[in-house]
């Protein structure tokens, strides 16, 4: 695990071997997307874990009827309409475009997944299991999307003194314990991140933005009692692996990163409509 100045810690991709880079690949391969997202990485140093906590949603994650429960939560119903223009033509290749469009399509397609995913995890360990319905109606195929790209992640201690100065004020406006991953990606494209933080933040922090987050938050509670298969981890279960200040520490990330992906669904919904104008 690396070492880092400030933040949450965490295994990056790089630095996953043995059965860990297996897991992260199995993530990859189940969620459809060519990035292991920021809540896995930060659960890796609690390897056990997230072995077990993963294996209990992967089912789950398989089938039509959480493909569809994510498909509901995407695209958040917002007011946000950005009202500064700009014709990113003028600024990026098609190609560039392209793969711009391409990040953003990634981390839309795969965070409402992450939500039901941390929430399916906190009402376990809250003593609320989630039973199982056993109704599966079909199975999607795993696999990466084709054409997605390869999504770098600018670490905040390596970006340039300007890029650091808007990543931090994105955490601190988001008042979060570090930056997203969706971010990170976007730090390579300067330019169109500024733009679009700028217009973005004042939005934060609204009372539509806060009203919309909790909704979020209870749409995925009443969406993951619908998964057709259980998932059963407690916090007893996790005391024959870990003492209990390890406990409150998985249980304090999953909470955290539940309320943190529930804003990032707004946030890129605003980046898109920004990118699309």
């Amino acid at each position: 695990m690396r070492r880092i100045e400030y933040g949450i810690p965490e295994i990056l991709e790089q630095e996953a071997f043995g059965h860990l880079h297996c897991l992260y690949t199995d993530i990859k391969y189940v969620l459809k997307v060519p990035i292991v997202n920021f809540i896995f990485r930060a659960l890796a140093p609690y390897q056990t874990f997230l072995h077990i906590a993963w294996h209990q949603v992967r089912p789950n994650m398989l089938t039509t009827t959480m493909e569809r429960e994510a498909e509901v939560l995407r695209y958040p119903d917002i007011s946000f309409h950005p009202n500064t223009i700009k014709k990113w033509s003028d600024v990026y290749s098609a190609q560039t475009l392209d793969h711009l469009q391409k990040i953003i399509f990634t981390f839309n397609y795969v965070n409402p997944k992450l939500l039901l995913i941390a929430t399916a995890w906190e009402e376990a360990l809250s003593h609320r299991q989630i039973k199982g319905t056993s109704k599966a109606e079909s199975y999607i195929k795993p696999g990466i999307i084709q054409g997605l790209p390869n999504i770098p992640l600018l670490q905040v201690s390596d970006a340039p003194d300007s890029i650091r100065e808007l990543l931090m004020d994105i955490k601190n406006t988001e008042h979060t314990y570090d930056v997203a991953s969706d971010f990170r990606a976007l730090a390579y494209y300067p330019d169109f991140l500024e733009v679009a933080w700028k217009a973005t933040k004042p939005f934060i922090g609204s009372e539509e933005y806060v009203l919309k987050k909790n909704n979020l938050v209870n749409q995925a509670r009443k969406a993951v009692s619908r998964m057709p298969y259980p998932v059963l981890i407690t916090p007893e279960h996790l005391r024959y692996h870990y003492p209990g200040h390890d406990i409150a520490g998985i249980m304090g990330l999953i909470n955290m990163f539940k309320h943190f992906i529930a804003g990032l669904l707004i946030d890129l919904e605003c980046f898109r409509r920004i990118l699309n104008m």
